[in-house]
């Protein structure tokens, strides 16, 4: 990597065709486990944990089971539901090298998860919105610039002070999600930090790495670290004394 490439921040992002040589010769981190950060993260955060774009509900079942083991230890962590938006239908126009249709897919099956289905425009109501209420991690992993847009817009008025938004395919070929939340940004005047880019394997089928990111909404109200929980620090009390 060149003095130039970090100075201009070009290494941010992926390079066409550079996959292939990367391929089984980095350890990107997971899906999983980038999520069960952004669970873990979310702890201190008021509201829901909603995702958009859930296809056969491997990501769902991660959230599902972090939060579960969070709810073992802090007992306001049950007060947290999750809801699964997808029209299970596929992309409705073609995404990078991806022909419409992709990623359709019988409703699968979600124990405990409250499963929206439709197309976000007409899924996404005020109804929903009103039984949500309040929101501490979005998941995006929508693909198109136009479902993304309308996810963030339906979720504006429901994101808590510390929402975190982690969007599955950021930057990349066809950085789709990313133009929605700089439009969003700017439309909605919503504040929001990066906290992490996560590289990851191309999304589209195609030779240029993908970057997962993580952003935190900046509200007025203060926010504490989520503290380790207590397996963790059970670990770090009885190392400490080896």
């Amino acid at each position: 990597m060149s003095e130039r490439s970090l100075l201009d921040g070009s290494w941010l992002s992926g390079a066409p065709g550079e996959w292939p040589g990367l391929r089984n010769k980095v350890t990107y981190p997971s899906r999983a486990q980038v999520l069960e950060l952004s669970v873990q993260l979310s702890r201190p955060v008021p509201g829901h944990i909603v995702e958009f774009g859930v296809w056969k509900g491997y990501s769902t079942r991660v959230i599902r089971d972090e939060l579960w083991r969070a709810r073992l230890w802090e007992r306001r962590q049950r007060r947290k539901r999750i809801y699964a938006c997808d029209s299970f239908e596929g992309l409705p126009e073609g995404y990078e090298n991806l022909p419409a249709g992709t990623f359709a897919t019988p409703v699968p099956r979600l124990n405990g998860v409250r499963v929206v289905k439709g197309f976000f425009a007409e899924s996404l109501t005020p109804a929903l919105a009103a039984e949500v209420g309040l929101v501490s991690l979005a998941h995006l992993d929508a693909d198109l610039e136009s479902a993304t847009s309308c996810a963030l817009d339906w979720l504006t008025p429901l994101l808590a002070d510390g929402a975190l938004l982690l969007f599955d395919e950021f930057y990349g070929e066809d950085p789709a999600e990313c133009r929605a939340f700089v439009d969003w940004s700017a439309r909605s005047g919503v504040r929001t930090t990066l906290l992490a880019l996560f590289g990851r394997e191309p999304s589209g089928k195609g030779g240029m790495t993908d970057r997962r990111a993580l952003f935190q909404v900046i509200g007025r109200r203060q926010l504490r670290k989520a503290p380790p929980l207590p397996p963790v620090r059970l670990r770090r009390r009885l190392a400490s004394r080896w």
